[in-house]
């Protein structure tokens, strides 16, 4: 997860008080893409699964976590981010997605049958970032929870799309360096107060 997205996981709760989001909070400025986040918010209001693909640290966890803010209120039963990024095995990619909804084990349950007992009848928005390392097991995941819950929506990242019948892949450009790269910078110096609160910046050409 980027050093500027803060994520502290609660302790898994009972069906009863499962919280409604988890989502990161994001601790800087989001800068510029204002052209994708109208297209991806498009997107998303006609797909059930989108994958934002694009090469490592070119910003789709930022921009995946900034347009899920703007959108939660449109998901009765919640907005969940599950991280995939510190996974390492293919067989506890759903039992993280299960911590990230709150699920606690069930006795004699798999955590399989326990995430599509949950979501099937909820409308739900569920962010599966980090996949390219887990692709096979986040796509097998992935069409078991659509199939299973047609109120569900899911917003993937990944380096490479997930392979999943009906997804839309989305390419995530890198900023450019005319104009919002430079904001980028200049917002980050600011922060780190090296740039004058007041200071603009003009964008080179």
């Amino acid at each position: 997860m980027p050093s500027d997205l803060r994520n502290d996981f609660p302790p898994l709760r009972t069906p009863e008080t499962v919280a409604t989001h988890n989502i990161p909070v994001e601790l800087t400025n989001f800068v510029g893409r204002q052209p994708e986040i109208a297209s991806l918010r498009d997107t998303l209001a006609g797909s059930r699964l989108v994958t934002l693909t694009g090469a490592g640290g070119v910003g789709k966890t930022r921009l995946a976590v900034h347009v899920t803010a703007l959108i939660a209120d449109k998901f009765r039963d919640g907005v969940f981010y599950v991280d995939l990024a510190p996974i390492t095995h293919p067989d506890v990619v759903p039992v993280t997605a299960a911590r990230a909804l709150g699920l606690p084990d069930q006795p004699g349950r798999s955590t399989m049958d326990t995430l599509l007992r949950y979501i099937r009848e909820r409308q739900l928005l569920i962010v599966l970032d980090n996949c390219e390392h887990l692709l096979d097991a986040s796509s097998k995941l992935v069409a078991a929870l659509l199939v299973a819950a047609p109120g569900l929506t899911v917003l993937a990242t990944s380096r490479e799309p997930l392979g999943v019948a009906g997804e839309a892949a989305w390419q995530v450009p890198s900023l450019s360096l005319a104009d919002d790269a430079v904001e980028l910078f200049a917002d980050r110096a600011r922060l780190a107060g090296r740039v004058s609160p007041s200071a603009t910046t003009t964008p080179l050409r």
